[in-house]
C-alpha cells in the first residue's frame, strides 16, 4: 500500500504534459482564427478579381467593344461565373460615364464556409469610366 501512496505522490507532483495540455486547449481558437484569416483572404481575392473584370467591361464598352449596357452586364456576369453563380451586375450610362456594379453574394466567395454569419452580406463592386465615343 506505501508504494501505491508513493507513486500517487509523484504523480501529483509530476509537472511532464502540462504544455501539451494547454496546447490541446488553446488548438480551437488557433483553428477558428486560421479559418478567419482564409475565409477574408478568399473574399477580399475574388472581390479585387471582380473589380478587374468590371473595369474591363467598362473600357470594352467604353471603346465600342461592347455594344450596348445590357451587354456589358452579360459579359461581367459570365466572366465572374465562375468566382459566384449567384452575381447580379448593373450597367448604366449617364452624362457620358459608365458606371458598372456587380453584387457578390458572400458564401459564393468564401472558402471553408466556417463561419455561417456571413450568410446574407454582399460585397459589391462598382466602376466608373469615360464613354469615349
Amino acid at each position: 500500500m506505501a508504494r501505491f501512496s508513493n507513486i500517487r505522490k509523484k504523480f501529483r507532483r509530476d509537472e511532464d504534459g502540462s504544455a501539451t495540455i494547454e496546447a490541446v486547449l488553446w488548438l480551437p481558437v488557433f483553428f477558428i482564427l486560421f479559418c478567419a484569416v482564409v475565409d477574408v483572404s478568399f473574399v477580399f481575392h475574388k472581390q479585387a478579381e471582380a473589380y478587374r473584370v468590371v473595369q474591363d467591361a467598362n473600357r470594352a464598352f467604353s471603346v465600342g467593344r461592347i455594344a450596348s449596357t445590357a451587354d456589358t452586364e452579360d459579359f461581367i456576369e459570365t466572366m465572374v461565373q465562375h468566382l459566384s453563380p449567384g452575381a447580379a451586375a448593373t450597367t448604366s450610362v449617364s452624362n457620358g460615364i459608365i458606371l458598372s456594379q456587380l453584387s457578390l453574394p458572400v458564401e459564393d466567395l468564401d472558402a471553408t464556409g466556417f463561419f455561417s454569419w456571413l450568410t446574407g452580406y454582399n460585397v459589391v463592386v462598382a466602376s466608373e469610366h469615360f464613354l469615349e465615343l
